[in-house]
């Protein structure tokens, strides 16, 4: 396997060693166990040229032939010439370390640029560009397809900045950006009574005691502050699969309807299992917390609910992490008016089939099957989307 492995530093010298004592190019590739032409090339390609002396001015002289002939002559350098050190005829040299400095240079040239041929960038554009135009992210695209996305993400990057593709940093899903803080309210009595023993310091005292129940975050995705309507979406932090509900309204009552309908249409032994332990912001929506604690129809305490601190939405950062999918087909200051819950639907289907590095190169509706059935799944009308089907963008829903 040597023989097809690139020369180091201690093979040059060996070359140059070998050259000095006037061994044979055959010889020099035994000994280094590589082929004739392999040394021949090296050699070629590094030596180093030296023009004749000028001493007495001879080299100016035009009537004076100063080539040397047994430069014609295999190896075609003066290395091992017993008359080198007194020459004033045009000299071609081989050093090692000259030669690998300059391999070490060209290795670093060639790792900077485009490292693609054309056919290569033919096929990235063929396959790959309608599923950006979809609004696939690069995790899903690499995971999908690694026959052509062989390089590093890094370079993926370089090459779409430099554009070398048909599409641009544009065609890829818009970054979110942070809401500004709101103003601080003092609470009232009833929401500080609230809060007893449920603030994100009993979720960690909680979860701590019983580290094997399913942690569900809950929160709202708001449209334009004059729409009414807003999606409460659930997801769950073991599988990063969620749930979009359409409220009419940001109240308690519209938060209350999703609880009685999971309730109603999941099995009771299916909802305690998907519904452990809640985590949620300190939205007034989510105030009503016998309704969102107890079974509607036996009033049994069946899920534990737990408040973030106030300002402190990366303590339930999942959500908030996968809230940037649903800003991918709805950007900011889009309106909800004509959002039906259809369109939630579509939209988390394609979400949780969304490829993540995070599961293994899976996706959370997959994820989910590990603590509910596909049968639970569809009954909640969440359905698989295949790879190259999912699209995350504006045309998602038209």
């Amino acid at each position: 396997m040597a023989k097809y492995c690139h020369l180091s530093y201690e093979d040059r010298k060996n070359i140059e060693d070998g050259l000095n004592n006037r061994k044979s190019i055959n010889q020099i590739s035994i000994e280094l166990n590589k082929s004739h032409s392999t040394i021949l090339r090296e050699i070629d390609r590094n030596k180093v040229y030296y023009k004749p002396s000028n001493w007495n001015n001879c080299y100016n002289d035009k009537c004076k032939d100063y080539s040397c002939n047994k430069l014609l002559k295999s190896p075609h350098v003066c290395n091992g010439c017993k008359s080198r050190s007194g020459c004033r005829k045009e000299r071609l040299t081989y050093y090692a370390r000259k030669a690998d400095d300059s391999y070490r240079e060209l290795i670093s040239s060639c790792r900077q640029g485009i490292n693609l041929d054309e056919e290569e960038i033919y096929n990235i554009n063929k396959i790959i560009k309608p599923l950006v135009k979809k609004g696939q992210t690069t995790n899903h695209l690499y995971i999908n397809h690694p026959e052509i996305l062989n390089f590093s993400k890094v370079s993926f990057y370089n090459y779409i900045n430099k554009g070398v593709f048909e599409f641009g940093p544009l065609d890829f899903p818009r970054i979110v950006k942070h809401k500004k803080r709101k103003n601080k309210k003092r609470r009232t009595r009833q929401e500080r009574e609230i809060l007893t023993n449920r603030k994100y310091d009993d979720f960690i005292e909680f979860t701590m005691k019983n580290p094997n129940l399913n942690i569900v975050e809950m929160d709202t995705v708001e449209g334009l502050m004059s729409d009414l309507k807003c999606i409460l979406t659930f997801f769950w932090r073991k599988s990063n699969f969620m749930l979009m509900f359409l409220l009419e309204n940001q109240t308690t009552d519209e938060v209350t309807k999703v609880f009685e309908y999971l309730q109603e249409t999941l099995l009771e032994d299916d909802y305690k299992r998907l519904f452990q332990v809640i985590l949620t912001d300190n939205g007034h929506e989510f105030y009503d917390v016998n309704n969102i604690e107890l079974n509607h129809r036996t009033g049994e305490y069946i899920s534990h609910l737990f408040f973030c601190d106030p300002s402190a939405s990366w303590q339930k950062g999942g959500i908030e992490k996968n809230h940037e999918f649903i800003r991918y087909v709805f950007p900011k200051k889009t309106t909800f008016k004509n959002l039906t819950q259809n369109n939630c639907n579509i939209i988390a289907n394609h979400i949780n089939s969304l490829c993540r590095e995070s599961l293994n190169n899976n996706c959370p509706f997959k994820a989910m099957l590990f603590l509910c059935n596909e049968q639970v799944l569809n009954t909640l009308n969440m359905y698989y989307i295949e790879p190259d089907e999912v699209q995350l963008n504006k045309n998602l829903i038209k």
